[in-house]
């Protein structure tokens, strides 16, 4: 496969905001979050948890400042 759909993905990707180095919720899934309250409350428990790791199938994992990442990648609840 050539590098051109690779850098058009990778384009489609940055302008949707799901890319690292600041990668957030992509638009489509934080509309599905209707009750944006409860979704909090799920951030809260994940935090509450003190996550050593975040093990991502796709993207950078996290080992360290876990906790500061789930912010950063949540900040749309606050």
């Amino acid at each position: 496969m050539s590098a051109a759909p690779n850098r058009f993905w990778a384009g489609v990707m940055k302008l949707a905001g799901i890319a690292d180095p600041d990668g957030k919720t992509p638009t489509d899934w934080r509309a599905t979050f209707s009750d944006k309250a409860a979704a909090r409350a799920c951030l809260a428990q994940m935090l509450a948890w003190q996550p050593e790791k975040i093990i991502l199938a796709h993207g950078r994992c996290y080992g360290r400042d876990v906790g500061a990442e789930l912010e950063r990648a949540f900040r749309w609840l606050c």
